[in-house]
């Protein structure tokens, strides 16, 4: 395997990042207009399963793909740790929403619809800028080391 495969799959991620930055925004949107269990429904949806899967791809097919490249060096602990941020507030906003489906309308003194959407919020911004960290540093820092092969 080769380093062609790394950067297919930059690539991928890349094309992914614009995908799931258009649908972030539009539920945000959704949460503030049109706030319902529905909403709620595709935006735990969205981070349980497209969020989830966009993570494994770079947590285990692009480290594998580092690996057999033979990148050692790279330091994917550092993407990762993006990703464990991500799932802290991910996992914040699902007991919010758990609480609202049992009928909650408050959490700890506060209205528990605003803190739902300032929650998710949280989330979208965060995941707004890991996708620019990973574009800015980690992927180019990933991508030198091909080019360092040239040099």
């Amino acid at each position: 395997m080769s380093f062609e495969r790394v950067k297919e799959i930059l690539t991928q991620l890349t094309k992914e990042h614009i995908i799931l930055l258009k649908e972030v925004e539009d539920l945000e949107n959704q949460l503030e207009k049109n706030f319902s269990e529905e909403v709620l429904n595709r935006a735990l949806s969205f981070i349980q399963e497209k969020v989830s899967k966009h993570a494994h791809i770079e947590e285990n097919d692009l480290d594998e793909a580092l690996q057999e490249a033979g990148i050692t060096d790279f330091d994917i602990d550092a993407l990762n740790f993006g990703h464990r941020t991500l799932d802290e507030i991910a996992e914040h906003f699902e007991f919010l929403v758990n609480l609202y489906k049992k009928g909650e309308r408050e959490y700890r003194g506060k209205d528990l619809q605003k803190e739902i959407v300032k929650t998710f919020h949280e989330f979208a911004q965060t995941l707004k800028d890991h996708f620019t960290e990973e574009e800015h540093f980690f992927f180019p820092d990933i991508l030198k080391y091909d080019l360092e092969r040239f040099e």
